[in-house]
């Protein structure tokens, strides 16, 4: 089973290739995470009582430093909930967005909005589009923004991964 693991703490946190406290750690072995930020994880344990051993998808790690799939992380910083409907096929930016990009109900500029994703913000993408109403349309799964999955018209994104 794949999972979704969300940054939560506000200052954000960081993953680890021990069980150390952060400031006892030095650069390759550890890698900073900004609150909001998601990975989808292939497996989680309990490492102890206060940390996940995370295995992910992806390797991360700082530039010039190893890359790793496997981290320890504090469990009061993250979210981390089963993945639903398959995973996120790409990682995009929203662009020329000045407004904020409305999330659809459905994919169609008629379609009930459930909310707006802030210009520049990223967000996981999902499944397959659809062409309609002059857009190619894609998934988004609920996230810090809207609290439902939605589409979004792929015009105004920008890859920045792809899975």
């Amino acid at each position: 089973m794949a999972y979704i693991l969300k940054v939560t703490y506000s200052s954000g946190t960081n993953f680890k290739q021990s069980l150390k406290d952060s400031s006892q750690l030095g650069l390759c072995e550890k890698y900073n995470i900004s609150n909001g930020k998601t990975f989808r994880v292939r497996d989680k344990a309990d490492a102890d009582t206060d940390h996940y051993r995370v295995t992910l998808f992806d390797k991360v790690g700082n530039a010039g430093c190893p890359q790793y799939d496997t981290w320890y992380v504090f469990k009061n910083h993250v979210d981390i909930q089963p993945e639903t409907s398959g995973g996120s096929v790409a990682e995009v930016i929203v662009i020329n967005a000045t407004s904020g990009l409305n999330v659809r109900e459905q994919p169609d500029t008629s379609a009930r909005e459930l909310g707006k994703i802030p210009n520049g913000s990223r967000v996981s993408v999902y499944g397959e589009g659809k062409d309609n109403d002059g857009f190619r349309w894609i998934k988004v799964k609920s996230n810090q923004w809207v609290s439902s999955e939605g589409w979004v018209a792929t015009e105004y994104l920008k890859i920045l991964s792809v899975r």
